[in-house]
């Protein structure tokens, strides 16, 4: 859903991102054979490459960046690169344009059967509290989340009572009976990590709904790959990531609300009764390997000069107009299309 980001300064993003050792290995499975590189992150220019991985079909940026680097970015440099996460002006048009509301409540649709005023809701990265806000609007009580921003993450929850903590390990064993992280995982150093905390916070029976970003209907350009997407998804590995961990998977596929959210992929997990013990990622099967690469060569992952126009138009437009101004123009197209798909009220916006 979000629009494309603009490219900061190189000289800037490669001050903020100082890499780790590459060790050459794959970020879900953990294989050194069989790493195939794609193409220099030609975006930002952050130094990483993306990688295929030729045993569990991942698709990941590599290496990895410092923690302190990592951290850094997204205090500094984030919402240079997205104009459109920064409110300007009316902070209320912001949120219209932006239709966190809108989404927030197809997404709640989704999972409305499960909750109940006693349900506990841990929502990870949660924003700027769009999903909380519609929760507590369907009577749920019980809510928690992270979210690292924390000057705006209570932009949109106002006297709603949300017990904020540093992520789901910091909950007891077996607590929650739903868990949601809506455009998280691909930002994360070690998905893996999350699935398995997942799993030991959810009661047994306990769901889990997960969208992250689907690179067999996302990737049309070099652009896609951006340093704030660590891994890059399809239905495939993101299953297979969830049944290593110990999950059954209801459900794994384009999002079923198509519209703004097609390129997205939804994610429906069940914690057993008895969850097997966390295993590794299976490997795929050599012909999804093959469909892969061949969705991954219709790219060209070179330096295109008509590219490198539109990087210096929209340069020049940040210089001229300035960011909020910019990023006002990104809200408004993404609000168009959310009116399009008739997921915006025309009034919202004045």
């Amino acid at each position: 859903m979000p629009e494309a980001a603009l490219p900061a300064p190189r000289s800037k993003i490669q001050t903020a991102f100082r890499l780790a050792q590459d060790h050459g290995t794959c970020r879900l499975c953990g294989a050194g054979e069989g790493q195939r590189a794609i193409g220099p992150e030609s975006y930002a220019g952050s130094g990483q490459e993306l990688r295929r991985c030729g045993r569990c079909a991942a698709v990941y940026l590599a290496p990895d960046f410092q923690p302190a680097a990592l951290e850094a970015f997204y205090a500094e440099q984030y919402r240079r690169l997205f104009p459109s996460e920064t409110p300007w002006r009316s902070e209320e048009r912001f949120f219209a344009w932006r239709g966190d509301r809108a989404v927030a409540r197809m997404r709640l649709a989704r999972i409305a059967a499960l909750l109940s005023p006693q349900t506990r809701v841990f929502e990870v990265g949660s924003g700027f509290g769009a999903f909380l806000e519609a929760l507590a609007k369907a009577g749920v009580t019980h809510l928690q989340a992270s979210e690292p921003d924390i000057a705006n993450r209570s932009c949109l929850i106002g006297d709603i009572r949300v017990a904020f903590c540093a992520g789901l390990s910091a909950v007891p064993p077996a607590s929650l009976d739903v868990i949601v992280a809506f455009h998280v995982l691909e930002h994360l150093p070690a998905p893996r990590t999350f699935m398995t905390e997942a799993l030991t916070a959810l009661k047994p029976g306990g769901r889990a709904f997960i969208e992250v970003p689907n690179l067999m209907s996302g990737l049309r350009t070099a652009d896609y790959v951006h340093p704030a997407h660590l891994t890059y998804f399809t239905p495939q590995t993101l299953s297979r990531l969830a049944r290593a961990a110990g999950f059954r998977p209801l459900f794994c596929g384009p999002h079923p609300d198509g519209g703004p959210l097609a390129d997205n992929i939804w994610l429906e997990l069940e914690r057993p009764e008895a969850p097997a013990p966390p295993m590794g990622v299976e490997a795929a099967p050599q012909a999804e390997i093959d469909a892969l690469d061949t969705r991954l060569e219709r790219v060209d992952w070179e330096t295109a000069l008509h590219r490198n126009w539109r990087r210096w138009a929209k340069a020049v437009a940040v210089r001229l107009l300035g960011t909020g101004a910019v990023g006002e123009w990104q809200r408004w197209r993404q609000w168009r299309r959310l009116r399009q798909a008739g997921w915006a009220e025309h009034h919202a916006v004045s």
